[in-house]
């Protein structure tokens, strides 16, 4: 098998088309929603081949000019110069082409763009609400949960993530909706937990401990995070289905509070054996080691989240402990004057560095390595939520009179404006960076082991409740930016330049597969599946970047639910927000 891997590596760089100087045109490939931003990106591979005089020109249906104006220049960024169309105003649905001009010529269009009321709702509810969740139900290797990838894998931390999104989209829209889909999504949501705990009773009998959760049921395989997610999943789910199944109910807060108590008894678990992915990953000295007795902030996030969950389910005594985890978590905020590379705060990934030489290093925004522990992949094991602070702003919104309540509030101002605004801000596209590289500031393509188009979905989650929180509508824009990263505004895939296919062109693309007029990434050819996406490194590789190889260059193919729920999670709120 490594022999043919090698062998198809080589043949593939031996026959990568060679591009010419052309122009491509990158839109969304589901479509726009009428009321908010909507632009398209040019791209070449040469920085003259625009003139500053270039535009672009709008044009409906039936050829009719719907809007014109002028391209604004964003310069080079991974390789290829861009610029950008901004038809925001162009209010009224129907289907166009965008045209681009330069002198008296039209050097490249579009595909065809949709404009339209919940336009990305309409098209992806009804694909991954329904048929996706029950075709990967259906193929479950353990009979309970989902098929959660391209092979026949359950891990526990992607069925976590898909529980929450499936929680949001209840509590964001379909309880509003008929109720046969509501009742729909409240048993899917059992169906997750039922095979999350089945993990947690598969440790429990492998003398793990009562409470714990392995990582994946053919393993024994115990992570810090996926016992934080236990507890803040389990017991949010408990109280969105109290009235649906009280038993179950019942069922899922009493094992929160055991995964919670466990791990506040003994977490951080320290990690087991060589991690060798350790390093890269997380942006820490290279040869490194995750130390001993120290959590990772991402999993104080998740502790502060579980406790308040908990708290909200009616157990009143854990307010003390989220209190306590929040207070931990804002201690190790980058403040403005330890500023990265212009960016602050966001966070450390520890307390402390001694068993780095006093090298600090910041939380990347995921750093999940896949199910197998082969080649030191057990501490990143789950690792997906990025910089996920919703559990302040619930706190802040639900305890306004708490003492801490305005250090809450002020930890997410400094993140909101020190890091994710300017952050995003940092590319044409507005997507989330996967962090601060200590030695070369942002990267956003690595060090990671595939794609992982769930930190846009998550970030336009939490861009959408921080423009609540802050009454900003700028956090909309970057929003809806990063979530049309998924719906085809991306850089483009590179297809074609074979021998009877055409000439090479990249073709901006769907990443949730079978909906939007071109999509690309499922190996499984289930419609809804959203693919791992872009990365400067082959899927299932880890390699170091660095500013010159930090580029999208591969286009990583396998589908995983830890990203169609947090997408469909994303539009949820989108359609919510707009509503209120």
């Amino acid at each position: 098998m490594r022999w043919i891997t090698i062998c198809l590596a080589l043949v593939s760089l031996m026959t990568s088309p060679t591009l010419t100087a052309e122009v491509w045109v990158m839109s969304s490939q589901i479509g726009y929603d009428q009321s908010d931003n909507k632009v398209a990106m040019v791209r070449s591979d040469q920085p003259d081949r625009l003139s500053t005089e270039a535009t672009f020109t709008l044009h409906d249906d039936s050829s009719d000019l719907a809007h014109q104006g002028q391209l604004v220049a964003h310069g080079e960024r991974w390789a290829a110069h861009w610029w950008e169309a901004d038809f925001s105003s162009v209010l009224t649905p129907g289907r166009y082409t965008l045209h681009i001009h330069d002198g008296d010529e039209v050097i490249a269009e579009s595909n065809p763009i949709d404009i339209g009321e919940q336009l990305l709702w309409e098209a992806s509810y009804p694909v991954i609400g329904s048929d996706y969740l029950k075709t990967r139900s259906q193929q479950a290797r353990t009979g309970v949960g989902w098929r959660d990838c391209g092979s026949d894998l359950q891990e526990f931390s992607s069925h976590a993530v898909c529980v929450d999104g499936i929680a949001d989209v209840i509590k964001l829209i379909a309880h509003k909706g008929p109720e046969d889909q509501l009742v729909f999504l409240q048993d899917q949501l059992i169906r997750g937990c039922d095979y999350m705990a089945r993990l947690q009773d598969k440790a429990e009998v492998e003398g793990l401990g009562r409470g714990v959760v392995i990582h994946e049921d053919r393993d024994r395989d115990v992570v810090t995070g996926n016992i934080a997610k236990a507890a803040a999943v389990f017991a949010r789910v408990s109280r969105l289905i109290q009235t649906h199944n009280p038993e179950k109910s019942a069922e899922y807060l009493e094992r929160a509070k055991l995964a919670f108590d466990w791990l506040e008894d003994h977490g951080p678990v320290d990690p087991v054996g060589e991690q060798d992915f350790f390093a890269a990953v997380h942006g820490a000295p290279k040869g490194s080691a995750p130390p001993d007795g120290q959590w990772m902030t991402r999993d104080l996030v998740t502790m502060t989240r579980a406790a308040f969950e908990l708290c909200r389910a009616g157990e009143a005594d854990y307010q003390d402990r989220a209190v306590a985890y929040a207070d931990l978590l804002m201690q190790r905020q980058v403040p403005e004057d330890e500023a990265e590379h212009g960016y602050f705060g966001h966070f450390y990934t520890y307390d402390h560095f001694d068993s780095f030489d006093g090298i600090r290093f910041t939380e990347k925004a995921n750093i999940h390595c896949g199910a197998w522990s082969k080649e030191g992949r057990l501490y990143n094991k789950g690792g997906h939520y990025p910089h996920y602070l919703l559990p302040l702003i619930d706190m802040t919104r639900e305890w306004p009179d708490h003492p801490d309540a305005e250090r809450w509030k002020q930890t997410l101002h400094r993140f909101a404006h020190g890091y994710l605004l300017p952050a995003c801000r940092s590319s044409p596209f507005l997507i989330l960076p996967a962090g601060v590289d200590r030695e070369h500031s942002l990267v956003h393509f690595g060090s990671w082991y595939h794609g992982h188009n769930n930190i846009y979905a998550f970030t336009a989650s939490l861009a959408l409740e921080l423009g609540e929180l802050f009454d900003d509508p700028q956090f909309r824009e970057i929003a809806v930016a990063n979530v049309q990263w998924i719906a085809g505004l991306n850089v483009g895939k590179l297809e074609g330049g074979g021998e009877g296919e055409g000439p090479a062109a990249y073709l901006p693309v769907s990443m949730v597969y079978g909906v939007g007029q071109r999509s690309r990434g499922s190996w499984t050819k289930i419609p809804g599946s959203v693919c791992n996406g872009f990365s400067a490194s082959r899927q299932f590789k880890i390699k170091p970047i660095t500013p010159a190889t930090d580029l999208p260059i591969h286009f990583d193919d396998e589908a995983y639910i830890a990203h169609s729920l947090p997408y469909l999670a994303a539009l949820a709120r989108l359609e919510a927000y707009r509503s209120e």
